[in-house]
């Protein structure tokens, strides 16, 4: 995959299976046969037909301004197509494409209508049809039109990223059926929240799009149907998005309050204390505080004392990010689970927490931690029951033990911890010789690359190939550049590599993208692992189809069991909360959506700027700061193109993400995209 914080960890999360309001054991609550406008998969949206805005806005919120932010992720771009796996996409290219549905944040199955007027689903879930609204309009005023909803699906299909295949495969054909109606025909009935994945369907131009290559990477400026367009950028220093003053849907209630600036300008910056200085001295307005050293020591600068900087934490009910290094089990190395296991063995988070962490993250243990998801203890009666038919192709342990990570006393001390890994490894065929660690039938010594993509991550990662050198692994850590990277893991050419998957409130479908077998060989594939078990597969099935929420979350949990005990990926670390700074300026809602702030891509969409406030942070440290401050920030050149360093925070892919991205998560696009 590309790492894409939006349009590819988003179509099938375009729903933003992501947050609160689930309803607990009601069945298949999609309303059928007639229009209306929202679907929920299970119970009623929160919001009904005349709804004014999400209760998470401010629909009285002032417009102008320019919000400027920082890159978070990549060092630079040099593309504005979001939906190929070729180049490095500009962030928040989010911002600029609408899709037919969009999800309330505070609501975890449930859609509205946005391009389209009303949605209907046929009473055999067979098919789904959309009006869609006359007044829809692209960056360029044209009408959206059911040819361009048609070929936004076909272009995506075939020369998009290889994940619309496989989110979309069981939609057999698009009907236009008129001037502004557009039905999608299913080849399965069964696959109950197939009318609101395509609800995610961002809308293209068929104008634009028909006479290029869309399967190519591009700096041209494209016809887009959302709220902004590119109106300037340079690579490796700046993209800046403007606000169509006559967008379309800016007084409907699902965009009421949102996309309230100007201009969103952000700025790219190579070396992260740079970008923390540049913070400092107002350069720009809003940052994620992802380094755990900053947001422990790092805000004692006059502004953030006086409260011209604030800090804020947003609670999120999401499940926890996770953050995990992924085995590349194309390669043999890695196929026997006790080699896995034993890596795991070899990394001590305990001390990396008390060291560099300031003990603010937790370790992981599951792929949807501090949630009602979450695998815990043993298995249940129900678990066993979807579990028992599969248990002489799984591990042991998975019916009679409850996983847990192993532990240290947090002061370096991990030999007990490599004895055992010894042992698993011995078992799995190596044997120690002249203090190298070498399997009995090849005689070649067991080597692991970690490859990591900014210099900052080397403090985390060393102590861990420290470890496995200790076992007698030659390990090494590979830092390369963010197009190394890309072209690295889209072509499976790695050993060990990190990523950031947003957790989903309700997975379905999208979780073929991360662990089902037919996406392990697909180029650009989020199936970083490579993992293609029948098991897996099956369980993924009855979760895309469970008849309940009580259904859906007993089988999420076996899944979960299924892949901890299969070391499939090395979980590290995350936190149940986002830490954010910003400038004094800046406002935002009374009320944070409950899902929390999407890793800070929701920003652009729901704050503003205060009327009454300068219009940018450099002018409120020239109005407050002391002479002696305004000298030292004086010193300090704009890091426009200076070098870059990471955080402990892995940077890729989420948002969602999500943001992931996205929502991805996650995870990420759609829900932002969808929010306009």
């Amino acid at each position: 995959m590309n790492f894409r914080n939006h349009f590819l960890l988003s179509v099938h999360v375009a729903l933003a299976f992501f947050t609160l309001m689930i309803v607990g054991s009601e069945s298949d609550a999609i309303e059928r046969g007639r229009p209306v406008h929202a679907l929920a998969l299970h119970g009623k949206p929160m919001y009904g037909p005349e709804f004014t805005h999400f209760g998470y806005t401010n629909p009285d919120a002032p417009k102008g301004g320019t919000l400027t932010l920082p890159n978070m992720r990549f060092l630079t771009f040099d593309t504005f197509n979001s939906f190929n796996i070729k180049g490095t996409i500009a962030v928040y290219l989010e911002v600029m494409h609408d899709s037919l549905m969009g999800s309330g944040l505070d609501e975890a199955s449930a859609a509205y209508c946005f391009v389209c007027e009303t949605v209907e689903v046929a009473p055999d879930n067979s098919s789904v049809t959309f009006v869609l609204r006359s007044e829809a309009r692209f960056s360029d005023g044209t009408p959206v039109t059911p040819a361009d909803v048609e070929f936004s699906f076909n272009i995506l299909v075939s020369d998009g990223a290889p994940v619309y295949q496989t989110v979309w495969a069981d939609v057999d054909r698009v009907e236009i059926v008129d001037g502004r109606t557009v039905t999608f025909h299913f080849s399965a009935t069964d696959q109950r929240d197939l009318p609101l994945t395509i609800g995610g369907l961002p809308i293209l131009s068929k104008a634009y799009w028909e006479n290029r290559d869309f399967k190519e990477s591009s700096m041209d400026i494209p016809v887009v149907s959302g709220a902004y367009v590119v109106e300037d950028f340079d690579p490796g220093r700046f993209v800046s998005y403007g606000r169509i003053k006559d967008y379309w849907a800016q007084d409907l209630p699902i965009a009421k309050g949102m996309n309230n600036f100007d201009s969103i300008r952000v700025e790219y910056f190579r070396d992260d204390d740079v970008q923390f200085e540049a913070f400092k001295r107002g350069v720009y307005e809003f940052r994620r505080e992802v380094t755990s050293r900053l947001w422990a020591t790092g805000y004692d600068f006059p502004a953030a004392i006086d409260g011209r900087v604030q800090r804020l934490t947003v609670p999120t009910i999401l499940p926890m990010t996770v953050q995990h290094n992924n085995f590349n089990m194309r390669r043999d190395k890695f196929k026997d689970r006790r080699v896995r296991q034993a890596i795991n063995y070899a990394y001590d988070f305990e001390s990396l927490n008390r060291t560099l962490f300031y003990g603010l993250y937790e370790r992981l243990r599951s792929h949807w931690q501090n949630s009602e998801l979450e695998a815990t203890g043993l298995p249940s009666e129900a678990e066993l029951k979807i579990l028992e038919p599969f248990r002489d192709q799984l591990p042991a342990e998975v019916f009679t033990e409850e996983y847990k990570q192993p532990t240290t006393d947090g002061r370096g001390n991990v030999r007990e911890n490599l004895l055992k890994a010894r042992q698993l490894l011995e078992e799995a065929g190596y044997d120690e010789v002249d203090g190298k660690l070498v399997n009995t039938e090849t005689g070649h010594q067991l080597s692991i690359e970690i490859l990591i993509v900014q210099a900052s991550l080397e403090r985390v990662f060393l102590p861990f190939s420290q470890n496995l050198k200790r076992l007698g692994i030659d390990a090494t850590l590979r830092i390369v550049d963010t197009s190394q990277y890309t072209n690295r893991i889209n072509d499976f050419d790695f050993d060990l590599a990190g990523y950031v998957q947003p957790s989903q409130l309700s997975p379905g479908p999208a979780l073929r993208r991360y662990f089902g077998s037919e996406s392990a060989d697909q180029p650009g594939s989020y199936n970083w692992t490579g993992m293609k078990n029948p098991v897996v597969d099956e369980l993924i099935d009855q979760i895309t189809n469970a008849e309940d929420r009580g259904a859906l979350v007993t089988k999420v949990r076996a899944l979960d069991r299924v892949l901890q005990w299969n070391f499939y990926r090395l979980l590290s670390y995350g936190s149940s909360e986002e830490r954010y700074a910003f400038w004094g300026n800046l406002k935002h809602p009374e009320r944070h959506p409950a899902r929390g702030l999407s890793l800070g891509s929701d920003v652009p969409v729901l704050w503003w700027h205060d009327p009454d406030s300068p219009d940018n942070a450099e002018e409120l440290v020239a109005m407050q700061a002391s002479p002696s401050q305004q000298a030292i920030e004086s010193t300090i050149e704009k890091p426009a193109d200076s070098e870059n360093e990471s955080n402990e925070e892995p940077p890729y892919g989420i948002i969602i993400i999500a943001l992931t991205g996205v929502v991805l998560l996650l995870w990420s696009h759609v829900r932002r995209r969808n929010r306009k």
